[in-house]
């Protein structure tokens, strides 16, 4: 007997539709041209900011940062600043596979984003790349054991790719091999209600290679492109495992594009006297409270270092506003010197990325302005949104604002893909959405306060 799951995902992370069209389009991916022809294929919107952490938390609860609390992959640690690293501990809402699971559900996950430490679920989760070990990494335990023997790896080595590029691609493979071996072994051990599967080498891959493919580099552009063609083969084999009639979803969480520079965005407020460092820079949150109107989270997020929510904030509340809309004009004008042209696109307000209950709203009344400096948690109170081609790092430490290093592509927000077969979706599509189409198409209540 075949047992198949009544739901399929395969998630590519930081595959952009315009990749995805080139690659079926030249014939590199036959397998997913076939259920293109057979499903839709749409755009869709990522998070801002577009990070993989964010994005991913979103689609598993269906909700925005501000009522599932991740908002980016360092946080400051309430009461100090000290670092913290946000997980699947810090997730303020049930994700997917609890709701499923509350619902009688049988489900699997495996190494998707924010899903470390898995949680208790009827089934098994495997947690994603930010897992600090495999023997910590799965639920129920005894799965890792399974994992360990296949030599299956939470991530690829991302210290090797800055190293080497080319011992980067056999250790993708290697990931990508024990990943799809992994997936097809628990599909055959039950009939999954939900089952999902991450691949993170897409991610990976473009951050490292996407110059060298633009430039046409006589080595890594092939290598790239197998690479894709091996993702094809395993959803070659997995259609062939699934047939024709389970609702299947192939998707990203966010797309990529060229970095013409890397961004120190933490320097450029120390350059104009919002943020002092401290003596000794140990991390992105060693500055002099007593001297910082502002500090900096990656990837271009804002807080106003406000008396009462920071430990040793010097901003008031009476100046709260009026301090945003300073950091946003002063972020707004920052030029590359080469050519002079604008880094940041758009500077959005809190309130304008994140709510709570009732509707997002798109205007801050004055007499809100307590309500948004207190309100979302750890969200920050502007996001800067670059044009694309300026990565928003931090570089504290650092002497300039503009660098360039071993990474080549970046995330963005507004061109990741979805192909869905079978599960009714939105036109106007993004990935906050993805989690209740899902719970309609195996006919389990929606909670009401999903976005």
């Amino acid at each position: 007997m075949q047992y198949r799951p009544k739901l399929m995902v395969l998630s590519i992370d930081g595959v952009p539709i315009e990749l995805l069209r080139q690659l079926v389009g030249q014939g590199d991916m036959p397998n997913l041209q076939r259920l293109i022809q057979q499903s839709t294929l749409r755009q869709m919107r990522s998070v801002q900011p577009t990070v993989s952490c964010v994005a991913w938390a979103s689609y598993m609860t269906g909700k925005n940062p501000g009522k599932h609390g991740i908002y980016g992959f360092i946080d400051r640690k309430p009461g100090s600043y000290d670092l913290e690293f946000p997980n699947a501990n810090h997730l303020q809402s049930a994700n997917i596979w609890e709701i499923l699971s509350a619902a009688g559900k049988r489900v699997f996950g495996m190494n998707v984003c924010t899903s470390y430490p898995p949680r208790a679920v009827n089934g098994i989760l495997i947690g994603g790349f930010l897992s600090p070990s495999l023997d910590k990494a799965t639920y129920p335990g005894e799965v890792a054991e399974y994992l360990q023997s296949i030599d299956y790896r939470l991530d690829s080595d991302a210290a090797l790719a800055r190293r080497d590029k080319k011992a980067m691609l056999y250790d993708l493979d290697h990931t990508l091999d024990a990943r799809m071996e992994a997936m097809f072994h628990f599909l055959e051990q039950e009939s999954w209600d939900f089952f999902h599967t991450h691949i993170m080498g897409s991610d990976r891959i473009n951050h490292f290679l996407w110059g060298k493919v633009q430039e046409h580099d006589s080595y890594f552009m092939p290598a790239f492109f197998r690479y894709y063609r091996r993702i094809d083969e395993g959803i070659g084999k997995l259609l062939e495992y699934l047939g024709d009639d389970v609702p299947l979803l192939i998707f990203s969480d966010h797309g990529f594009c060229n970095i013409k520079k890397e961004v120190m965005l933490s320097r450029y407020l120390v350059e104009l006297g919002w943020t002092k460092c401290a003596e000794k820079v140990q991390h992105p949150l060693s500055i002099e409270p007593g001297q910082s109107k502002a500090y900096c989270m990656i990837p271009g997020r804002i807080y106003v270092n406000l008396k009462g929510r920071e430990p040793g904030g010097i901003v008031e509340l009476a100046d709260y506003q009026r301090t945003r809309e300073q950091l946003r004009d002063d972020l707004l004008a920052l030029r590359d010197p080469d050519g002079s042209a604008a880094v940041v696109k758009k500077v959005m307000m809190r309130e304008e990325l994140y709510w709570g209950e009732g509707k997002q709203p798109t205007a801050l009344p004055p007499e809100d302005v307590g309500q948004a400096a207190g309100a979302f948690g750890k969200g920050p109170d502007l996001v800067a949104i670059p044009h694309d081609g300026y990565d928003l790092k931090l570089g504290l430490a650092g002497t300039d604002v503009f660098v360039k290093t071993e990474l080549e592509g970046m995330h963005t927000y507004d061109n990741a893909f979805m192909v869905a077969r079978d599960v009714p979706l939105s036109e106007n599509l993004d990935i906050t959405m993805v989690a209740k189409a899902i719970l309609q198409r195996l006919e389990v209540d929606v909670p009401a306060d999903l976005d």
